[in-house]
């Protein structure tokens, strides 16, 4: 890895890391667009090295929240069986797939579903009435293997650590509010991740770059090694300012943020 591309991946792993301890993501989610618009198509290996990225994301976050007395313990422990019992599922649906490109395509809706839920969230939060109800929180098993089912499989297919996906599941069915829900998914992230690790370098023999190279488990460790320490740092920062910021601005700019990087993994626009 030459110097510049040693660089550019460090400051990718500090904003991925910086966002996902910002909204308690795994920061995949953002580091898997930005290498492929610095580094071109390569989705594999990038899911392998954020996977380690996202390990750190979430041990960088948890100590804040702790701290905060924000993590819902009981409903974490009944969701983890579930997350860590399906990421198998998802690593096996994407080592199948006809095409790597098929991987990018569907990281772009799901990122655009994500953008529409945070941001259509958002409009209606503002235009509702400050009186209205707080929903009782859902703690149970039933939402517990949803959430737990649908992070595992998609953290295992798009090689995330699944804080995004079980962010906005968890304000739908849980009714947490949004500094519960970033603390609880961070925390969420950790567990699930660490199996996704395990499987995905197992299988890494099995998967190919767009080229047609085999993706080496040299080359995903060095990138990963690149990304850990930014991913870290900046995760503690993040983290630290999730229970000051004002989190509805910060939910928003994450939906538009969603949107702009869907954009570029559709192939839609590309940028030089």
């Amino acid at each position: 890895m030459d110097f510049p591309t040693l660089t550019l991946s460090i400051l990718i792993g500090t904003v991925g890391g910086f966002l996902g301890g910002l909204f308690g993501i795994g920061g995949g989610v953002v580091i898997i667009p930005l290498l492929t618009m610095a580094q071109g198509s390569n989705p594999h290996l990038y899911q392998a090295a954020s996977l380690v990225a996202a390990l750190l994301v979430s041990a960088g976050s948890i100590p804040q929240h702790i701290r905060a007395q924000a993590i819902r313990w009981e409903f974490a422990v009944r969701t983890i069986p579930f997350s860590i019992a399906t990421v198998g599922v998802g690593i096996a649906i994407g080592i199948y797939l006809p095409s790597t490109q098929w991987l990018e395509w569907i990281f772009a809706a799901f990122l655009i579903c994500v953008a529409i839920s945070e941001i259509t969230r958002r409009l209606q939060n503002n235009s509702a009435n400050s009186n209205s109800p707080v929903l009782a929180e859902r703690l149970g098993w039933g939402p517990a293997s949803i959430i737990g089912s649908v992070m595992g499989t998609l953290s295992g297919l798009l090689g995330i650590g699944g804080g995004v996906i079980a962010m906005p599941l968890m304000r739908v069915v849980n009714h947490f509010d949004i500094r519960t829900t970033i603390a609880t998914s961070a925390f969420l992230v950790l567990p699930t991740v660490i199996v996704a690790v395990i499987l995905k370098y197992s299988t890494l023999s099995s998967v190919k770059t767009p080229a047609g190279d085999p993706v080496t488990l040299s080359s995903a460790l060095w990138l990963a090694a690149a990304l850990a320490p930014g991913a870290f740092v900046g995760a503690n920062i993040g983290a630290s300012l999730v229970h000051k910021l004002p989190m509805r601005k910060l939910s928003f700019a994450f939906g538009l943020l969603c949107a702009i990087l869907a954009i570029r993994m559709s192939g839609i626009v590309t940028f030089k």
